[in-house]
This record gives C-alpha cells, structure tokens and sequence, in this order.
C-alpha cells in the first residue's frame, strides 16, 4: 500500500551523552547533535511531522506515551522510528533507566493500538540483538548492529539523505535494502571499527536488517 507524506510520521529518540563513557562525553555531544541535525535536514520535508526527544526527554515511559498518541492518530498509517541510544546485548538505556528489549517490546505491544509501526531505524550498540522483539511488537523492519557501532559518521548521513530520495528526485524509491547497501559500506565501516577497536572490545558495525527489507518511504 502506497502513503503520502501527510500519513506517515517520525520519532527520534536520543539519549547518548548523559550515559557514556565520560572520556568521549564531547563526541557523544557531537552525535546526538548530528543525529538530530542530519534527520531534520534530510527528512523534516517528507513526514507530516517529525517528533525528537533527547536528553532528559528522553525516558522510557514519555517513549512508550508518544508511541500510544502516535498510533491513536488515526492519520498515521506509518510511525518510523530512529533510535539512537546507547544498547547492550538485548538491553538499552534510555535517560532513566535500563530496560531489556524483552520488555521493551513486551510495553510497546502493551501501548500500540493498531498495525502502523514501520521502520525501526537502530544506531544503539548490539542493535541486532533487539530486533527480534521489535518485529514482534509490532514493526515491519528493524536495523541494527551485529556489535559495538561505530560507523555513524559514514552510514547515518547517508541513509538520511537516501530514505526519501523519490519524494524529491521523482524516482523509483529505494527500498531499505538497496540504502543499506549504499550507506553501510565495508571499507568505511572497517576502518571506523578497527580505530574503535583501540578502545572497545567486540566492535562490528555491521548492519543486520530483519523483517521486510524491501519497505521504502512510500510503502507500507
């Protein structure tokens, strides 16, 4: 089913400096400037409207809220998500607290009122290791990384200005896939993940896309 701008909306949540590692607080800083930056820029023009909640917005239960107003809005036929916050295996850390993916999904399937959720764009660490409860509750596609991701720098700008390349170029939309495949190239990806390896153990920036990997910003 094809949707117009004015039936699909994006959320971004992003929480980053308040919890990392205070050796890299200014690069933290740095990344949830651009993370926000870089999605009004590219995307603002192509949703009806586009939510961020950072910092001390940025809670578990202020997340869960908006999802539940977003799916009650009988207009939004696709919610996108962007997620930007730090992750661990099956866990993830919003400005409040820890909270499993187990439970997280589980509290998404609780507030979500009808089928609109649709991309679960994921830049948190171990994001692959949340997407199977993010297909269960309720989303069509979720990205996300093998292990510790590091290759924001080269990927995020990319997939921003290429998730809405049809609405403005009145081409043929690219499906998640075929972004995937541009944004997220090995040899940037490599060398990002070897220089982080300096500092962090387990690093793979590597994206994993489970779910409907041909859905692009025009589809549902």
């Amino acid at each position: 089913m094809n949707i117009k701008r004015e039936e699909r909306v994006l959320l971004i949540i992003n929480c980053l400096a308040e919890h990392g590692n205070k050796r890299f607080k200014r690069l933290y800083e740095f990344i949830e400037t651009a993370g926000v930056d870089l999605a009004m820029r590219y995307l603002k023009g192509h949703y009806r409207q586009v939510i961020v909640m950072k910092e001390k917005e940025a809670t578990l239960a202020a997340f869960l809220s908006c999802l539940q107003e977003l799916s009650a809005d009988r207009r939004n036929l696709a919610v996108d998500v962007f997620f930007q916050l730090h992750g661990l295996q099956r866990k993830v850390r919003f400005y409040d607290c820890w909270v499993s993916s187990f439970t997280l999904g589980r509290e998404i399937r609780r507030v979500v009122a009808r089928d609109c959720l649709r991309l679960l764009y994921n830049t948190s660490c171990y994001g692959d290791s949340h997407s199977d409860v993010f297909l269960k509750a309720g989303f069509r596609v979720s990205i996300g990384a093998m292990g510790i991701n590091t290759n924001g720098a080269t990927e995020y700008p990319l997939f921003c200005r290429l998730w809405p390349v049809s609405a403005y170029r009145k081409r043929r939309p690219l499906t998640v896939i075929e972004i995937m495949r541009r944004a997220d190239r090995v040899l940037p990806r490599r060398i990002q993940d070897r220089i982080a390896g300096l500092y962090f153990s387990d690093v793979d920036s590597k994206k994993m896309i489970r779910g409907d990997r041909n859905i692009h910003i025009n589809r549902i």
